[in-house]
């Protein structure tokens, strides 16, 4: 499994030097991470079994990867492991598979991490609080740099509509972009949207994108949190640009790497017919994910929240959302506005709009019918 870049939107965090009380046991460069002695990696496995014991949401799962972890401990699968970052980057795969969730992730930070970061809706102290508005104010300058995780807005040909979310920040930096992108894609006939690549973030994001395109304000899922309560996710009332029409068919392109609040917003619309998905299957990854320290310079991040999805009373965990049209990633922009274009030859009333299209299906390639 490899490690994807969205895993670490929620962290945002601080590289600085070498880490204290870390055994440094070879000459290393003065940038190199220090080297973990064999007390010191077994600390920090423990930590984050203690972690996972304590916070994941099902108790079966949680039983189920510390069984895992600690075979491995026992076989010595973690002993030639010196560098925390490979440390940090091997736990989070066995953790990932041994406790059946994509949201697992284990982070290295060679700046200190306060102690005492409280859960996200827990109140935190004022070291904690100086960090969080620190990692806030970077993360908005990384959003900024990102285009808020539009890679594209553009009109295709034969007015079909092409909007690429690469990632989904969140939803209060970037709902005022998301909504522009939304009102200048309004007037097309058709809508093709591309989370291929989409490592997830915000599922309010989501949400918001979702209120443009369902004829209603509507209920999307809930999420139950180990020792919390029921959390119920809506779209906006009314949405901020307005509702694209219901008569125009729309069309979302996904891969392996299309993950987390990226799924949900295929796995909605596919969910309530409101659009066909094009492509390959996602990731699979539903249930959301919270930081959780281990000690000053290790973060786990465990599934502490189950979803289920409001039509569905399921979710897309450990499966994906399957495409409705399965083809290679690469063809799935071409497939998804081959489609659209013949879609809209059938019901075009216009002479110019029928001109349009079918100019737009031969440059594809795919030919007209007079």
């Amino acid at each position: 499994m490899s490690l994807r870049p969205w895993r670490l939107l929620w962290l945002c965090l601080l590289v600085g030097g070498p880490a204290p009380g870390l055994a440094a046991e070879v000459p290393r460069a003065p940038d190199a991470p220090p080297v973990l002695a064999a007390k010191e990696r077994t600390r920090i496995i423990e930590a984050a079994i203690a972690q996972v014991r304590a916070r994941h949401y099902s108790p079966d799962k949680a039983v189920m990867a510390e069984k895992m972890m600690r075979s491995r401990l026992k076989r010595g699968d973690y002993d030639a492991i010196t560098d925390p970052r490979e440390l940090a980057r091997v736990l989070s795969e066995h953790l990932a598979r041994d406790g059946q969730d994509a949201h697992f992730f284990v982070h290295y930070s060679a700046q200190p991490l306060p102690r005492n970061l409280p859960l996200p809706w827990e109140p935190a102290s004022s070291e904690a609080e100086s960090f969080l508005a620190q990692r806030e104010e970077r993360r908005r300058r990384m959003y900024l740099r990102e285009a808020y995780g539009i890679g594209r807005v553009e009109r295709l040909a034969g007015n079909v509509g092409y909007l690429r979310l690469v990632s989904m920040p969140d939803v209060k930096f970037t709902g005022e972009a998301a909504a522009a992108a939304m009102r200048l894609l309004s007037a097309t006939d058709a809508l093709i949207i591309d989370l291929r690549g989409n490592g997830g973030g915000d599922t309010r994001l989501s949400a918001l994108y979702l209120g443009w395109l369902l004829p209603e304000r509507t209920h999307v899922l809930d999420t139950l949190w180990k020792g919390r309560p029921k959390e119920p996710l809506h779209t906006p009332a009314p949405p901020p640009a307005g509702r694209y029409g219901d008569d125009k068919e729309v069309y979302v392109l996904t891969d392996g790497d299309t993950f987390s609040a990226a799924e949900l917003l295929a796995y909605d619309l596919q969910a309530r017919s409101r659009a066909r998905v094009v492509g390959e299957a996602t990731h699979g990854g539903a249930n959301p994910g919270v930081a959780l320290p281990m000690d000053e310079h290790f973060i786990v991040t465990v599934p502490m929240g189950q979803t289920v999805h409001a039509v569905t009373k399921t979710s897309w965990e450990g499966v994906g959302v399957k495409p409705d049209m399965s083809v290679p990633a690469a063809d799935a922009l071409r497939t998804a506005h081959v489609a659209a274009l013949t879609a809209l030859e059938k019901r075009a009333e216009e002479p110019a709009q029928l001109e349009e299209v079918r100019g737009a299906l031969e440059s594809l390639g795919a030919g007209t019918k007079p």
